[in-house]
């Protein structure tokens, strides 16, 4: 399997966890720590089969990192969002509720911005479309 598309909007190095969504629709989540900050906009990848995983390879960088496919749930945050504070609800467009699960601060204002919710490592992380590389841990509350 070999698959070429681009990185949807900005690409911000490798990094945890890390998020990409690629132009073609898909979602794939860094699978192996490694940290290495560029910044690139709407660069091209490359995911081949390795194995029994995969790899993603992104134009720019000096090696490709191991990827899995991820399950995305993307929605709006009703009305204004002004970042997450350690105890934050989120209410979605679609009427779920969710809640921040581990304290972290970070401040932005936007309104109705489209979110993503994925699942990481076991726990659901959220994080604005526009900006997965800022990702908070969250838990449905209804």
């Amino acid at each position: 399997m070999r698959t070429q598309s681009q990185i949807h909007g900005p690409f911000t190095g490798w990094h945890g966890d890390a998020l990409f969504k690629l132009a073609n629709g898909q979602y794939w989540i860094q699978a192996d720590y490694k940290y290495n900050y560029r910044y690139m906009y709407r660069p091209t990848v490359v995911i081949t089969q390795s194995g029994s995983g995969f790899q993603m390879a992104v134009e720019g960088m000096d090696e490709p990192i191991r990827v899995r496919r991820a399950n995305v749930m993307e929605g709006y945050i009703k009305g204004a969002f002004k970042g997450w504070s350690g105890n934050t609800q989120f209410e979605l467009n679609n009427g779920q509720v969710w809640k921040q699960a581990a304290y972290a601060y970070w401040y932005h204002y936007a309104y109705r911005p489209e979110i993503m919710i994925y699942e990481a490592s076991g726990t659901y992380m959220l994080c604005l479309s526009d900006d997965p590389s800022n990702s908070i841990e969250v838990r449905r509350v209804r």
